[in-house]
């Protein structure tokens, strides 16, 4: 038996469906968004975790998953979106699709996880997992307006255009990864992820200054739009900073490092 909400204007649909689920994904739900969706927040119940460990999906992914997905997303049109859990135990989080791979531990806080994306138009595959025991879950979703600055922000996605608020915006995470940045350009140097740290998409042209702090010697690469952009030392104190001017189109930032992996802060900013 199923049970279908439908909701018009921009076109958000939720659908939960109920009877035989696989371990880990009882009481899952099918969504179907698109920008301006309503109601929001959307949500959907289940248990955590199944018999596959989620670094299948990439390094960066922790915990254990169902072997199929606990929940799906057919993305309408594209949108920024937060995926929050609120667990009974220390949870994970794995979306997976035409965006990329977008994984999390912790950073909702109270050892639950949260992600924050930029979901492109196509259909998505939600895991929830855990880290030690399973546990009962409420995943929420709820549209975002670009990435708001004070908040941990770990591997956020940025929407920005000229006059953009609030600035600066701020992302997070652990710098580098198993691929050589000079895979994009000989003028690029250390280690990077083998998926973007953070994606932007720039919705009018604008200057933008992008200075990462770390623990380490950072670089960055920013790739889109017919070019590639690397830094290593140029933010002062062995980080890395790039300064230029931004077309509208998609990017992808890769935030890597010569040495040690270290915790990082980016923020993005406009100059004039």
């Amino acid at each position: 038996m199923s049970v279908t909400r439908t909701v018009c204007g921009l076109c958000a649909a939720l659908v939960l469906v109920g009877g035989s689920m696989p371990a880990g994904a009882q009481s899952g739900g099918r969504f179907v968004l698109g920008a301006g969706f309503t109601p929001d927040p959307q949500t959907a119940q289940g248990r955590t975790g199944g018999d596959t460990q989620a670094s299948r999906f990439g390094p960066q992914c922790t915990g254990v998953v169902a072997s199929t997905p606990h929940h799906t997303i057919r993305v309408t049109s594209a949108l920024d979106l937060q995926l929050a859990l609120d667990s009974t135990t220390d949870s994970t989080l794995v979306v997976v699709g035409p965006a990329g791979v977008f994984c999390d531990d912790d950073s909702g806080g109270q050892l639950d996880a949260r992600v924050q994306a930029r979901l492109t138009p196509g259909d998505y595959a939600v895991y929830v997992g855990h880290i030690d025991t399973p546990g009962s879950y409420t995943l929420s979703l709820t549209e975002r307006a670009g990435v708001t600055a004070g908040t941990s922000n770990q591997y956020a996605d940025f929407r920005l255009g000229a006059g953009f608020t609030p600035d600066p915006q701020v992302g997070t995470g652990t710098t580098g990864g198993p691929v050589q940045a000079s895979t994009y350009g000989a003028h690029c140097t250390g280690m990077v992820d083998s998926t973007p740290d953070h994606r932007l998409t720039i919705t009018s042209t604008v200057t933008l200054r992008l200075a990462v702090t770390s623990t380490t010697d950072s670089s960055l690469v920013v790739r889109g739009a017919g070019k590639v952009l690397c830094d290593d030392d140029s933010g002062g104190a062995l980080d890395a900073a790039i300064v230029d001017s931004f077309r509208p189109g998609e990017y992808e930032i890769y935030v890597g490092q010569l040495g040690e992996p270290g915790e990082y802060r980016l923020t993005l900013s406009e100059t004039r």
